[in-house]
């Protein structure tokens, strides 16, 4: 199956701001269905790595992906600020995404994005990047990102 066309066609509007780390990415509010605190987790087996298992949502099964693991970020135990920020693909399929803290929704303009990088990573969902108030956002879609596990992350649920 070849990976979808980016839900993200262009990096300007609307986006939520998170952080990973020490890093701030940002991804598409349209994706964003809510944004919800720690929730019990029911561990599925034979999942990859970053699937922690599945949620209960007012009695909807949701796949959750810790996006530490997935991007790379180095792992540590989630603090105070750390939240679900739920998002639905294309495909329909909604899940939970585990994030350090949420920031803010910010604007991104055109004259934000930083055209003159080659970040190089757009298979594995980092579409871009932007200069938001002297900070750099890693700007990702979710779609592209966790294009190869869909299928996995479905059937979690």
């Amino acid at each position: 199956m070849s990976p979808p066309v980016s839900s993200q066609r262009n990096s300007v509007g609307k986006h939520l701001s998170f952080t990973l780390g020490a890093e701030e990415y940002a991804m598409p509010v349209q994706c964003v269905r809510e944004i919800v605190g720690p929730l019990p987790v029911t561990r599925v087996p034979q999942m990859p790595a970053h699937v922690l298992g599945v949620i209960n949502l007012r009695g909807k099964v949701i796949p959750l992906a810790d996006l530490r693991i997935k991007i790379g970020v180095e792992a540590s135990d989630h603090g105070a600020r750390t939240c679900i920020v739920v998002v639905q693909l294309n495909s329909g399929l909604q899940l939970g995404l585990v994030v350090d803290s949420v920031s803010e929704v910010l604007q991104i303009a055109p004259q934000d994005l930083d055209r003159s990088t080659n970040v190089g990573a757009a298979g594995q969902g980092v579409v871009g990047l932007a200069k938001v108030r002297n900070h750099i956002k890693i700007l990702i879609d979710v779609e592209l990102l966790l294009h190869d596990e869909s299928l996995a992350l479905s059937s979690a649920a």
